[in-house]
């Protein structure tokens, strides 16, 4: 069972990785991003929508968009972590189980 400051390290690493992931996209888009609110899922949800778009657009036309599959998975944790559902403690505790 994770503590507080487990869950409390987790959240850091998540905004870490999802604030590096955004500066890193943003570097190389050629449009803005809405801004990052990392505490706000709903902005969240958005900013991944926005990326998912341009990605789909981009396959389609001769602008492509910056890779975004790092971008995506570090927005869909901290969407979940924001919701208290940690998916990596869940995947270790599965593999504890199943080592067990």
């Amino acid at each position: 069972m994770p503590t507080k400051a487990d869950k409390k390290k987790r959240i850091a690493e998540a905004i870490e990785s999802v604030t590096f992931e955004y500066e890193q996209y943003s570097k190389n888009a050629a449009k803005k991003l809405p801004p990052l609110e990392i505490d706000n899922n709903d902005a969240l949800e958005k900013l991944l929508e926005v990326v998912l778009l341009r990605e789909s657009l981009s396959q389609r036309t001769a602008a492509k968009a910056p890779a975004s599959v790092k971008l995506r998975a570090s927005l869909a944790d901290m969407i979940l972590l924001n919701d208290d559902f940690d998916r990596k403690q869940i995947s270790a505790n599965a593999t504890a189980e199943v080592e067990s």
